[in-house]
């Protein structure tokens, strides 16, 4: 076995324990509050996928999902019954890890393409964000019976605000090939978020329709969901994650 790949399962194997670990120690994996539940172990899934080979980053989405799996049982917030089936747990992990590697080659790809990159990212964010706070303006408003006249402005504005301090990240990066980087974390945890979803809604549809009593509620719920928590861990991965890779990428421990 080649030296390097020694390397590849040795720091494979540190990312794994660290989702681990933060999968079962409170409050530090997974917040849960009441009926809200919000995940920050997609944050060093998404920090293994860009150092290691892509080969490697379905094995982190696993221990992501078993991590998940094992921890639903526990009971500890309202929705864990949901992820008591691995379907619902393991698979949309999986299928994240794999995801966010072709995102950041394919991004990484276009930034050695084009000269204005940056403009460009922030357009893809902007138009993707704007859409998400509107719409999931609108599902909050009819979900809750707030005032769409009073709901949409305040979501529209943090959007505003949320675009403003991506653009600032943007702005204070000294190199041009890495602009990619925050862009990648942010749309890669929408789409963890939009797979996990996706599969709550399939796939433990019986539990969740305990507490709507229509199919379009349920897909309000989920609107809703995704723009509260999705958004709040996209934030988070951008602002905890872009600076460990960029950390990690300027010291000799990281080979990639």
């Amino acid at each position: 076995m080649k030296k390097l790949e020694v390397y590849d399962l040795i720091l494979t194997s540190i990312f794994a324990a660290v989702i681990l670990i933060m999968s079962f120690i409170p409050f530090l994996g997974f917040i849960t509050i009441g009926p809200i539940s919000m995940t920050l172990i997609h944050i060093p899934v998404l920090i293994g996928v860009f150092l290691l080979p892509k080969r490697y980053s379905w094995v982190l989405g696993l221990f992501f999902g078993l991590g998940s799996f094992i921890r639903a049982f526990a009971n500890t917030g309202v929705m864990d019954p949901a992820f008591q089936n691995p379907l619902t747990s393991i698979l949309p992990r999986i299928l994240f890890a794999i995801a966010a590697a072709w995102l950041f080659e394919l991004f990484k790809y276009l930034s050695t393409k084009f000269k204005n990159q940056d403009v460009i990212f922030f357009g893809l964010v902007s138009a993707l964000t704007m859409m998400g706070f509107y719409y999931g303006g609108v599902a909050a408003a009819t979900n809750f019976s707030w005032s769409q006249s009073i709901t949409l402005p305040i979501f529209l504005l943090l959007g505003i605000l949320f675009l403003t301090a991506y653009y600032y990240t943007l702005q204070r990066l000294n190199k041009p090939l890495l602009i990619f980087i925050p862009t990648t974390l942010l749309l890669a945890t929408v789409i963890h978020t939009i797979l996990t979803l996706a599969a709550v809604g399939l796939f433990s549809y019986d539990f969740i329709s305990q507490f709507y009593a229509s199919t379009s509620e349920i897909i309000d719920f989920i609107f809703v969901a995704a723009m509260s928590n999705g958004l709040l861990e996209a934030i988070l991965a951008v602002l905890v994650g872009a600076p460990i890779i960029y950390t990690l990428k300027q010291s000799s421990f990281i080979k990639k």
